[in-house]
This record gives C-alpha cells, sequence and structure tokens, in this order.
C-alpha cells in the first residue's frame, strides 16, 4: 500500500512544478512585456546624478552684449543673440579663439531682410552662415557671419501646415523639425516646402507617465494645455540626424533619432508634476502654475555622442539670484547620465565646444555677458 502510493504523491509533485513553472514563464512574460513598454521611458532622482563638478566661470567684457537670451557656436565664433527689442544689433559675432568683438547682425523691422526677434539660431551645414528663427512671424533668416551686411541674405517663412508650430529645429538634409500644441500629435517632421516628412508621439500618451495634481486624469486635459505644460527648447545636433527637447515646466526630455523615428525620454530629477489648477482663455483650457512655479530645464546642447541639458530648479523671479545657480547634466544618447557640472554663475542659455572641452552661456546678473567654462 505505502509503495503504490508513492506513484500519486510523485504524479503530484511533478504536476506542482509544471504549474509552477508555467506561472514564472507567463510572469516572466508579462515582465518582459512592462520592460519593453518602460526602456523608452528613463527615470532618475537627484541620488542618481554624479557628484557635481564645479566649473568656474571666466567672464567675457564684451559692452556690446547687453540682454543676452541665448547663443550658438560655429567655427571658433560664438553667435549671442538678445532678448526682444526694438533695436537693430539682434545678435553679435565673438571670436572665441581671440575673444575679439566682430561684429553685430540684424536689422529691426518686418521688411526684407529684416526681423523682429530672435528665439534660436542655427548651424544648417553651411560655411560661416546660420539661420535665425523669429517666432512672431514665423521666418528664417540666413545670415554671413563675416561679411557686413546686417541684414539676412536669404528668408523664407515657416510652412503653413495643419499643426501650429511654436519651436523648430533644422533636422537632417535641411528639413525641419518642430513641436506642435494644438492636436494630439507631439511632433512634426517636414520640408522647408511643408510637406510632411513624419509625425511622431502623442501628447495624451505624454502625461500618462505622470501622476497629476488635484485629482486631474488624461482625459480631463485638452491637448492645447497638455502641449503648453511640455513646451521647452528643441534642438537638433550637427549633422541633423538627433534632436533633444527640454522642458521649461516638466522635468521631461524627450531624445529623437531621424534615422528611423526613434525615441527615448527621460523624466527627472523631480518625478513630480508641478501643482497647477485647469484656468481658461478664449475657451481653451490654458494651466495656471501660480507663484510657486519653478523653471526647469532652460536649455540644451547637442554633441556628437552626448548632449548638455541647463537645469534651473527654481522660480523666473529669482533667475538672476545667485542662490540655487545652473546645473548642467550631460547625457548620451540612450539616456544615461554622464556628467554632472555645478557652475559658478547664473546663465540664460548655453553652447558647448567639445573640441575645446568647453562650455559657453550667456549670464543674467547685473553685468550679462559671455561666460565660458572649462569642464
Amino acid at each position: 500500500m505505502k509503495r503504490r502510493g508513492v506513484f500519486p504523491l510523485l504524479y503530484q509533485f511533478e504536476f506542482a512544478e509544471i504549474a509552477r513553472f508555467l506561472v514564472l514563464i507567463i510572469v516572466s512574460y508579462l515582465l518582459s512585456c512592462n520592460s519593453k513598454e518602460r526602456d523608452n521611458i528613463i527615470y532618475f532622482t537627484e541620488e542618481d546624478l554624479p557628484h557635481p563638478t564645479e566649473l568656474v566661470g571666466e567672464k567675457y567684457n564684451i559692452p556690446e552684449i547687453v540682454n543676452p537670451k541665448g547663443l550658438m557656436i560655429k567655427d571658433e565664433l560664438a553667435v549671442v543673440f538678445e532678448l526682444k527689442n526694438v533695436n537693430d544689433n539682434k545678435f553679435h559675432v565673438i571670436d572665441l579663439s581671440s575673444g575679439t568683438y566682430l561684429q553685430s547682425k540684424g536689422i529691426d523691422g518686418l521688411g526684407p531682410g529684416e526681423i523682429t526677434v530672435i528665439s534660436q539660431i542655427e548651424d544648417a551645414g553651411e560655411e560661416n552662415k546660420v539661420w535665425a528663427y523669429d517666432p512672431e512671424i514665423r521666418k528664417f533668416s540666413k545670415y554671413d557671419l563675416l561679411d557686413s551686411n546686417k541684414l539676412a541674405e536669404e528668408e523664407f517663412r515657416s510652412p503653413e501646415t495643419s499643426f501650429f508650430l511654436t519651436r523648430l529645429t533644422w533636422g537632417k538634409g535641411q528639413t525641419l523639425f518642430g513641436s506642435a500644441v494644438d492636436g494630439l500629435t507631439k511632433y512634426l517632421h517636414l520640408t522647408k516646402e511643408g510637406d510632411t516628412l513624419h509625425l511622431m508621439g502623442d501628447w495624451k500618451e505624454t502625461v500618462r507617465h505622470w501622476e497629476l495634481p488635484n485629482g486631474y486624469t488624461p482625459e480631463d486635459l485638452d491637448p492645447n494645455l497638455i502641449s503648453t505644460m511640455f513646451q521647452g527648447p528643441i534642438k537638433s545636433n550637427a549633422n541633423g540626424e538627433m534632436v533633444v527637447k527640454v522642458g521649461t515646466g516638466v522635468d521631461h526630455i524627450d531624445i529623437i533619432d531621424l534615422d528611423g523615428y526613434k525615441s527615448k525620454t527621460i523624466i527627472g530629477p523631480s518625478q513630480e508634476f508641478q501643482r497647477f489648477d485647469i484656468a481658461y482663455s478664449r475657451g481653451y483650457q490654458m494651466p495656471d502654475f501660480g507663484r510657486e512655479k519653478t523653471t526647469r530645464y532652460a536649455d540644451v546642447s547637442l554633441g556628437e555622442n552626448s548632449f548638455f541639458a541647463l537645469f534651473r530648479g527654481k522660480p523666473f523671479r529669482e533667475l538672476s539670484s545667485p542662490e540655487n545657480l545652473n546645473r548642467i547634466f550631460e547625457f548620451d544618447y540612450e539616456g544615461n547620465i554622464l556628467n554632472h557640472y555645478q557652475l559658478d554663475f547664473p546663465v540664460y542659455g548655453i553652447a558647448v565646444d567639445e573640441e575645446n572641452r568647453a562650455i559657453y552661456g550667456v549670464t543674467v546678473d547685473r553685468e550679462p555677458n559671455l561666460v565660458r567654462f572649462d569642464y
């Protein structure tokens, strides 16, 4: 009797092992599916950052720079553009090898070759040439950095599309890549003539990665409200194949590879959404962050294998405060954190010279100017 009883026990044991094995397979499969869904979203906190490297800035003394907003580096030249004004001399050209001020460019106005305000200046792959973007009249203007003409030598209007594009950057082949605000679509890749090459992303899906304040759900938010909250600088690298967009109101970074339209998202160092209320303007939802809103990422500069994100993390009214000064996080294009830099000047925008291992910025202190940080 005892010997015959062994077989049922073995059978029960084997069945239990098989069942457990099948459960493990199913769980592993589900986990692998979830990890694939999470593969394109990378979270980090302050604890994940390397110990900061203190950078000491060397400030220039260029009196022509009055109220700088941003800059770019091209061919050993710094191109520094001013905040909105009604004057000429919209941007300045500085020889970085000697520190010499060369000239200013940009005639204020709405006529041919004129410009009203500059939100970004970019390199489109032409020697000594840059393109400035005027978001108010949605116009691109090309300038030769070395000739004496203050007017643009070429210009074109931002293409008319069914999407309203707030920010644009140059993509490979002198195409345009922009962030949309009036629908569910996040990004649009198009030709200079306005032909659509590709649509990317969904604003509703973007906001699902966050726990929203006030009990809001993604279904409560209109696309224009979500896109407004996630706006920020968008820039491409030298060959126009990689694009990075950072959020000024949210700790959110999108890395976009235009070769195949692959993307990754970085969330951090804070993973809490700033408190906001839904307000309305002309019938449209708008986020009201109140007086306690802090600005998060202020600018980004792309290199060959990595990019540098300028992090502010304080209210705009404290922008020039010597307390809680800007930091820079360096990431590779897989989203891995490489370096953490602490600056000793409050800066508005940055540009990185990888060859000479220098980070340039424009300060927002009492005497704003160009500053260099060797890293």
